[in-house]
């Protein structure tokens, strides 16, 4: 298998040797109205628009994405059907989607992986920075094969848009937000410039966010957990409207020069990130003084405000280089690719002036892919993947000890389209080393592979199965862990004995439009064999509980529904009413529940809408959630109410005045390990303004 695997490595490098510049997976496209009309950029294969994939895809545009800004990038997406978020307090927030996050969910940036720490514990921050994305992508289904193992849960993509594929219409062109939230006093700014000469297109983009601590609705502590305390003879936390050491400064800056030709294009790009924030969790009584702290001033309800409050200082910077060429004749169509090299560094500091642990993570990854010519029918890509990341932790919570990580991976994916049904499908083959500075060196084979059946049953109803096995190799942490984890209050212990985890998926999906009406569902099952989760052992080391990563047998099972319908005109407004909900259900084969899993969730809304301004009233809910394993609290379920004007200023000028959990609800995301600790915020208020000139 070795071998055999090494000749394909061999095949597809000679493949894709043609004299071609590097770029991103398919050509980029202007946004239409209609979402499933919008080309898939981080698809495989031909371009194709959402509504010809099998499974739910969702795009959000940059005016979606200014609509649904909220701190990091799993605050954003959380509600999107499927998905929630790790809320670790406002300052870090990775998606969690159907039940699977972390390592089993791939964030890129422009198709290539953040290469931050973020898959490593909930209080590192995604680096994917949804307020500088031109457009986000969630990609489920056969498609997210190409992206490997760790994509079981699926794949969202942050496209920058720094590298342009197209000479723009306009020579100049530019897009800036600024807005402002009362629940932590929030300020934010984004600004992109994009300009034109002849062949030669250039972009610059800034962002800049800053809040204090966030207002919520009673105590931080949820009445389980301070129930549990008290009667443990514990004295639980007494503070209540605020959560203490919450507040965020991050700002980035960016730029980007693209050369563009008539046949393909090449460009690179630069992207430099810095931002503090709390980590939330350990609240106080008093606060202290303002300090300084590098260029940044913190103050009072800020940053790291009190020596026993610690908060994070992460950096990274980011070089992108990309381009593509499409070829007039020949096997193949067009040959594209991407490579991206990033110094990731983020210290967590104790308190003002006291630096703690070091993380940083040093990486590069290279992506090929190949479109070839219709042949037999068939359309399709091969494509090469290569990685390396150098993670090192050093100080007190240095629960991983260095490891450097190389992946390499080949991949195919096809597929087959007659008048009224489609096969799609793919292979993938990865080798995974981990080199420990300890236990030395594993390596890990993995194989995945999908395959896909979709056909409009009627004009109006359009059916997909789809069959995929999945393999991952454990991560650095999951092997090699052994250290106080504060930010969990976990000691965490890994597993050098760990083997591959192996998933079987089966989803059904359906889509119905008739008119005005439209309704989207899924049915999905993971059967995972060996699956890697951190089991508690009742042991404690340092005062913390010992959690140990372990494998079992687990599954998943679960649904979603959406669905719309426009109203039509009355007096003069458009009305327009949407609603969605998700469910999923996961267990070990042996029994027992897993943890952190969200419950049932739903939304419902109703838009209206003029020449001059539209308004939306929307209720999402969330179900209380009592499978817990043990170790983990239940979670009581919420309702909470938002109500959005967006008025049209002018043609190019939108305000937004938004309200938020306009009920005052307690908010807590069982998906969250702070859920307990740190809840959501209270009534709040947004105003934002966004420019597109």
């Amino acid at each position: 298998m070795r071998s055999s695997r090494h000749l394909l490595l061999g095949a597809a490098v000679v493949a894709l040797s043609a004299p071609a510049a590097l770029a991103q997976t398919q050509p980029a496209v202007e946004q239409h109205e209609d979402p499933g009309d919008v080309v898939v950029i981080t698809g495989v294969g031909p371009a194709r628009t959402g509504d010809e994939l099998i499974a739910s895809t969702t795009v959000l545009g940059s005016d979606d994405i200014a609509e649904r800004i909220s701190g990091g990038l799993g605050d954003t997406l959380e509600g999107l059907p499927g998905i929630s978020t790790t809320a670790f307090g406002p300052g870090a927030s990775r998606p969690v989607i159907r039940g699977l996050g972390a390592e089993r969910v791939q964030v890129l940036t422009n198709g290539i992986g953040v290469i931050d720490a973020s898959a490593a514990s909930p209080d590192h921050a995604v680096t994917g920075d949804p307020l500088g994305a031109e457009r986000i992508e969630i990609l489920r289904g056969p498609a997210t094969l190409a992206y490997g193992g760790g994509a079981a849960g699926g794949v969202v993509n942050v496209i920058d848009g720094l590298i342009a594929e197209r000479v723009p219409d306009a020579p100049l062109s530019a897009m800036g937000y600024a807005g402002y939230t009362s629940a932590d006093e929030g300020k934010t700014l984004a600004a992109r410039a994009t300009g034109s000469s002849g062949p030669l297109v250039g972009t610059l983009s800034a962002t800049w966010r800053e809040s204090d601590n966030l207002d919520i609705p009673g105590f931080a502590e949820s009445a389980r957990l301070r129930a549990q305390e008290a009667a443990e003879g514990e004295v639980h936390d007494e503070i209540s409207g605020t959560l203490e050491n919450s507040g965020i400064e991050s700002q980035a800056i960016s730029g980007g020069l693209s050369f563009v030709g008539d046949d393909g294009f090449v460009g690179v790009a630069v992207r430099q990130l810095e931002s503090k924030y709390g980590l939330v969790g350990g609240h106080e009584e008093e606060a202290a003084a303002p300090v300084e702290l590098g260029t940044l001033a913190i103050g009072v309800a800020a940053v790291g405000e009190t020596p026993d409050q610690p908060f994070i200082d992460m950096e990274q910077t980011r070089v992108d280089l990309r381009g593509g060429w499409n070829f007039a004749q020949g096997p193949l169509k067009r040959i594209t690719g991407a490579a991206s090299t990033v110094d990731y560094q983020h210290t967590e500091f104790e308190g003002p002036g006291v630096p703690g642990t070091v993380f940083t993570n040093e990486g590069h990854e290279l992506r090929l892919e190949g479109q070839h010519a219709a042949f037999m029918g068939l359309e399709g890509s091969i494509g090469l993947q290569s990685s390396r990341r150098d993670f090192r932790a050093i100080g007190d919570e240095a629960f991983v000890t260095p490891t450097v990580t190389e992946a390499t991976g080949v991949f195919i994916f096809e597929t087959f389209e007659q008048d009224q049904w489609g096969l799609e499908g793919g292979l993938r083959l990865d080798e995974v080393k981990l080199d420990n500075a300890i236990a030395g060196e594993q390596s890990f084979d993995t194989l995945n592979a999908s395959f896909g059946i979709h056909g409009h049953a009627t004009e109006q109803l359009f059916l997909g199965l789809t069959a995929s096995r999945t393999e991952r190799a454990p991560t650095d942490v999951e092997l090699f862990a052994d250290g106080p984890h504060l930010a969990t209050q976990q000691y965490e212990v890994g597993d050098a004995t760990l083997d591959t985890e192996r998933g079987v998926s089966l989803e059904a999906s359906a889509r119905w439009e008739a008119g005005p009406l439209r309704i989207d569902g899924s049915l999905y099952r993971f059967d995972f064999e060996r699956f890697i989760f951190l089991a508690p052992t009742g042991a404690e080391l340092d005062g913390l509980p010992v959690f140990e990563a372990t494998q079992a047998d687990a599954n998943f099972t679960g649904a979603e529904i959406s669905a719309t319908l426009e109203l039509g005109e009355a007096f003069g407004v458009h009305w327009h009413v949407d609603g969605g909900a998700d469910l999923v259900r996961a267990k070990l084969d042996a029994g027992g529940n897993l943890p952190r899993i969200p419950p049932m969730s739903a939304t419902a809304g109703i838009e209206a809408e003029t020449d001059f301004v539209k308004a939306r009233l929307e209720a999402r809910w969330a179900d209380e959630q009592d499978r817990v394993t043990a170790g983990e609290l239940p979670t009581d379920g919420w309702t909470a109410i938002d109500l959005r004007t967006t008025w049209h200023v002018t043609p190019e000028v939108d305000l937004i005045v938004e309200g938020t959990n306009l009920t005052d609800e307690e908010i807590r995301h069982h998906a969250s390990p702070l859920k307990d600790l740190a809840p959501m915020a209270g009534r709040g208020f947004r105003i934002g303004l966004h420019a597109d000139f």
